[in-house]
């Protein structure tokens, strides 16, 4: 990782910031201030360059989105950003973590993550509208336990 590059969790008046870093990576994220929401920053001084977005279910987190931005993308900045939201979502109770990616299976498969049914997801995920919008042909459903 980058010398000087710090990974902390987002406050929200830093939820600008991570909108920001979406952005620039082209994802689309709903970004929301609730005590079921977990955004962390990888900042290099004041500069946010990477971010992660997870939603507590119940007892899962759903990683939502990983972005670093391009130019300092290779250098493991998103490896401590999936670890920090994992290890504040165990903190939190979670005892399995799921997520959806078109992009980049091979990427989560090594924090633990494998490609899993839909239904093996809880139900409260399952029916939600935002799961019916994303899951596609092309899109890969994947957890891991946490403890």
């Amino acid at each position: 990782m980058i010398r000087g590059v710090r990974i902390r969790a987002a406050k929200a008046v830093d939820l600008a910031a991570v909108l920001e870093v979406l952005d620039i990576c082209s994802l689309k994220y709903k970004v929301a201030e609730a005590s079921t929401h977990l955004y962390h920053l990888a900042m290099l001084g004041k500069q946010p360059i990477g971010c992660v977005c997870g939603e507590i279910h119940g007892e899962t987190v759903v990683i939502r989105a990983v972005a670093v931005l391009p130019e300092y993308r290779d250098q493991r900045i998103a490896t401590h950003l999936v670890g920090a939201v994992l290890m504040r979502a165990r903190a939190n109770g979670c005892k399995s973590a799921a997520l959806f990616t078109n992009r980049h299976p091979s990427f989560f498969a090594r924090y633990g993550f494998s490609l899993s049914s839909p239904e093996q997801l809880p139900e409260e995920i399952r029916i939600a509208r935002d799961f019916h919008r994303r899951f596609s042909a092309r899109t890969y459903c994947m957890c891991r336990r946490l403890d």
